[in-house]
């Protein structure tokens, strides 16, 4: 599988992982998964497993994709259309990509290829265009340079002519940041759902769920890279990678409750052996993929990523990618579909039962396991739909992230209320609009020391949050 690469050792650069040995890894996996007999520990060890495929995630640079397209239009006559074929990596250049496409014209239509070589993978080099090879032979230096300097950076699309609607510019600036933080203000809802629905039933916090977020979007990677190698990316190909993460990180959540949260929780009183055990699983997901892709940044193919110019008139346009409405969408719409679940379901009733009398829910005929199986596995699903959403917006999503979003989720959790699914949003709301705000408007340096002033403003003079929900007192809905 030409995708899937193997991270270095020694300092030794990664090498591609062949069929043969993309199979050991998997027999190896079924393996060590077979060596135990308790149902959980062995999902458990086939979940986390997988994430030694993290290599095997697309790495077309959507930064790079869209300066390598944007040279084909400068090698011909601007009276030729050009249609893209494909785009993929350079076996064995981990720094180019080749570009297929036609050219049309009145005369019918003509194949030509290039191939883009960018400086370095990560970093500031990912944007140095160096070298341009093309059916026709190379470009000289003066060409590469000529290129760069007045059609890469200074070739401008008439935005204002297409802009949907006509803003002032002012105007136009705040709607760009709205659309930017519209996004964040998902994630951070969907996961700071999950620290409401387990902290209300079980009244502790799971700290990993910023990583099961992460390993949601790595199992996202691994879906598309997979797809990717079998034939073209498709609508249906990216809708069934989305579900695969959603569903990997349900069934990581459901084993973490499982075999970490619930017997903690329920031979102590104390809630900090939970912090601490998920602090230390966060870290232990972190750390495996970082090992597991450590020479290489995954990206989602760049699909959907040329800009919509929607508003703005002379000076500024505010512009959305596709990509980023899709990922605010779909964020929206699981934000909605887990209230509609929280308020109108069987479920959502047993919950808010349980939540304000765990033992006369017991008495009442409630089954209290399964209740607590099915809240890890909404949790987990609501974390995987923030890191998919972080996917298709952003491109790609990294070990580090994880900590970053789980205490910006956190703080929303408990700005709008802890325990309280509604107030999780809420929070999120507000924390995404005082950082867009503030980034906005002034030194963006200070931006996470406002959020954490707001999160010692709320414990201060509202403890309960946003719906005044105290941890000590029922949740309800």
């Amino acid at each position: 599988m030409a995708g899937c690469t193997q991270a270095g050792v020694g300092g030794f650069p990664a090498a591609p992982v062949r069929p043969a040995r993309l199979t050991g890894l998997i027999g190896l996996i079924v393996h060590l998964t077979a060596l135990t007999r308790r149902p959980a520990a062995r999902l458990f060890i086939l979940l986390t497993g997988l994430l030694v495929l993290a290599g095997c995630g697309s790495v077309v640079d959507a930064d790079q994709a869209r300066l390598c397209r944007a040279v084909a239009p400068a090698l011909h006559d601007e009276r030729l259309e050009v249609i893209e074929n494909a785009l993929v990596p350079v076996p064995g250049a981990p720094t180019a990509l080749k570009y297929t496409y036609r050219t049309r014209s009145e005369r019918g239509q003509t194949p030509h290829w290039l191939i883009c070589t960018f400086a370095a993978q990560t970093g500031a080099g990912r944007f140095n265009l160096i070298a341009v090879d093309t059916d026709r032979g190379s470009l000289s230096d003066i060409k590469l340079l000529i290129l760069k300097r007045w059609w890469l950076e200074d070739a401008q699309p008439g935005a204002a002519a297409r802009a949907f609607f006509r803003l002032n510019p002012r105007a136009a600036y705040w709607l760009q940041q709205g659309l930017g933080g519209l996004v964040m203000a998902g994630v951070y809802g969907l996961i700071a759902t999950g620290f409401s629905l387990v902290h209300g039933l079980l009244g502790r916090i799971n700290l990993a769920f910023g990583e099961i977020a992460v390993i949601a979007g790595v199992y996202m990677l691994i879906a598309v890279g997979v797809a990717s190698d079998v034939g073209r990316l498709g609508p249906l190909a990216l809708t069934l990678a989305l579900l695969a993460g959603i569903g990997g990180a349900a069934l990581v959540s459901w084993v973490v409750g499982r075999l970490v949260v619930v017997p903690l929780a329920t031979r102590t009183s104390s809630p900090q052996p939970v912090l601490i055990a998920t602090i230390g699983l966060a870290v232990a997901f972190a750390e495996l993929l970082r090992l597991t892709s450590a020479d290489r940044v995954n990206w989602l193919p760049a699909l959907l990523n040329r800009p919509l110019y929607i508003a703005g008139h002379e000076g500024f346009i505010a512009t959305a990618t596709p990509a980023q409405l899709l990922a605010g969408g779909l964020a929206l719409t699981g934000i909605s579909l887990l209230l509609g679940i929280m308020a109108f379901s069987r479920f959502g009733l047993f919950w808010r039962a349980h939540a304000q009398d765990p033992l006369m829910a017991a008495m009442l005929g409630i089954n209290v396991p399964g209740l607590r199986a099915r809240t890890f596995l909404l949790a987990g699903a609501a974390a995987g739909l923030a890191g998919g959403v972080i996917v298709i917006a952003f491109g790609t999503i990294s070990p580090g992230d994880g900590l970053s979003i789980t205490l910006k989720a956190l703080i929303s959790a408990v700005i709008g209320g802890i325990g309280s699914v509604p107030g999780a949003f809420l929070g999120a709301a507000l924390v995404a609009a005082v950082e867009t705000g503030w980034s906005s408007a002034f030194d963006i340096a200070y931006r996470d020391v406002v959020t954490y002033a707001l999160l010692v403003a709320f414990l201060i003079m509202r403890p309960g949050g946003l719906l005044n929900r105290a941890a000590q007192t029922p949740r309800e809905y």
